[in-house]
């Protein structure tokens, strides 16, 4: 009987001891459940933990219409687990029945590498079956800190009912199809190794061409997408003003947590053709004249290095080359030359450029009065009376001894043929000048010749000569010595 009631107090103590304990524990669940509460707004896709009742952690989520709302409570919970489709998921937390927090699902049970990128994609967005979706970290934390119990809320709201802004979200863009989940905190997962990417797209920026170093770069994060700016730190300038390289340090650190720092060397150049001014065609160039075609030729890089002492010119006429040396050129003939001015840069561009320039006769026109002029010895002579008008090319009057010059001299006491040249030209240019010739001929003054008078006085009865024996005188005929003189005498 005694042992019967040893027994029994045994037992019954056993049975105190056990009720007291699973007391103890459930009182110890009830209150670690109560340290968080999750609420789920579907119409932001935004899910809150609350701690003590203060919001202290928001994820993004993928739900769907679907989705249940109202109050709920962790019943259980899954390290991996069966979804619709022959798929699975992990961190798996039980909302009601059929209903869960979860991971984005996967092909293999098990193989976090076989995860479907395409469902990953859309995270944000209403794409599951009636789950609410969670990324990785966000699911296995959930999984982690709330314990069975763990009161859940699910309501559709706005974005006033979300206390924590909604996180942002990074897709995979590196074209798989299977991957990892970029946010599974698994040491294991190769996005924890992978830094963001730099990719130069051009190392050499031209000269004068406003520019920012991040125009210049392409940097993506570890999932393989376009990283914001505004979030990319950046050190050292480029001045595109000045040739030279020029190093920019870059830091950026990911949404995956990941950061990058690299330092890229950028190149200033002049990649330009040097330019030519002050080329121009000339319509009218006087024939005969020397021209120097260089003068007012200007050339520059673009860097305004000046570049007019490396001009070079050509110029030909009617395809054949004329002499320019030092850019003086003998225009002989009429017609149309090509000049053509050619310049190179220090970085070897090569610029070229071609005027035409047209050769005309400048020559004034000179007109006499005539061409020859026949005038007595003893009269007077003017030079310019012969010349009747000199104008320019274009008609215009010119001053006659102004712009006229004579050569050669007419000697009006002496009979004779002279001649005289005229030379006009305008403001002593000699390419201009024209000449003319003006024969002149001096004939001898005639002589007068008087008549005798007649005698006033009636003549006498002239006297009979002496005879005069014929003599004959040394060297002469026997001629009297009046009858050599030419005259005859009458008395």
């Amino acid at each position: 009987m005694k042992k019967i009631i040893k027994r029994a107090t045994a037992l019954i103590l056993a049975v105190i001891m056990i009720v007291s304990c699973i007391s103890i524990n459930k009182v110890e669940t009830v209150q670690a459940a109560g340290k968080y509460t999750i609420k789920v707004n579907l119409g932001t896709n935004c899910t809150t933990i609350y701690k003590n009742g203060k919001a202290v952690k928001a994820m993004i989520c993928s739900p769907s219409s679907e989705t249940p709302t109202g109050t709920f409570y962790i019943p259980v919970k899954y390290r991996w687990h069966e979804m619709i489709g022959n798929c699975y998921a992990q961190y798996c937390s039980r909302i009601t029945t059929g209903i869960l927090f979860h991971s984005v699902w996967y092909y293999k049970n098990g193989d976090k590498s076989t995860m479907s990128v395409s469902a990953y994609n859309v995270m944000g967005n209403k794409a599951s079956h009636g789950c609410v979706r969670l990324l990785c970290k966000d699911a296995k934390w959930i999984y982690d800190k709330c314990p069975i119990g763990t009161k859940i809320t699910i309501f559709w709201g706005n974005k006033k009912d979300d206390p924590l802004p909604r996180p942002s979200f990074t897709p995979i863009r590196n074209g798989k199809f299977t991957d990892w989940d970029p946010t599974d905190p698994d040491p294991k997962n190769p996005y924890r190794k992978k830094v963001p990417t730099l990719t130069v797209d051009q190392s050499s920026v031209e000269y004068g061409k406003k520019v920012k170093p991040l125009d210049l770069v392409t940097i993506k994060d570890s999932a393989g997408n376009d990283i914001q700016k505004s979030k990319i730190k950046v050190k050292g300038k480029i001045n595109t003003k000045k040739l030279g390289t020029y190093k920019v340090k870059f830091t950026v650190k990911d949404s995956l947590g990941n950061r990058l720092t690299k330092t890229v060397k950028f190149k200033v150049v002049d990649t330009k053709s040097p330019s030519i001014k002050g080329a121009k065609n000339k319509k009218d160039v006087a024939l005969g004249s020397r021209v120097n075609v260089l003068s007012g030729i200007k050339a520059k890089s673009a860097t305004g290095a000046n570049l007019t002492s490396k001009v070079k010119v050509t110029v030909k006429h009617k395809g054949k080359k004329v002499s320019a040396k030092k850019g003086m050129v003998f225009f002989a003939k009429k017609g149309t030359y090509k000049v053509t001015y050619t310049v190179k840069g220090k970085n070897n561009k090569s610029t070229s450029r071609s005027v035409k320039y047209r050769v005309k006769s400048h020559k004034v026109k000179l007109t006499l009065t005539n061409a020859k002029v026949t005038l007595t010895q003893g009269s007077s002579f003017d030079y310019y009376k012969y010349v009747k008008s000199v104008t320019t090319y274009q008609g215009k009057q010119l001053s006659i001894r102004s712009a006229v010059t004579y050569t050669g001299k007419v000697d009006m006491s002496k009979p004779g043929e002279y001649v005289v040249t005229y030379k006009a030209q305008y403001k002593g240019q000699t390419y201009t000048a024209e000449t003319k010739t003006l024969t002149v001929v001096v004939t001898p003054k005639q002589a007068v010749i008087q008549k005798p008078e007649e005698p006033t006085t009636t003549p006498t009865t002239p006297e009979q000569p002496t005879t005069v024996p014929e003599e004959t005188t040394a060297g002469g005929t026997g001629e009297s010595a009046n009858e050599t003189s030419g005259w005859t005498d009458f008395h």
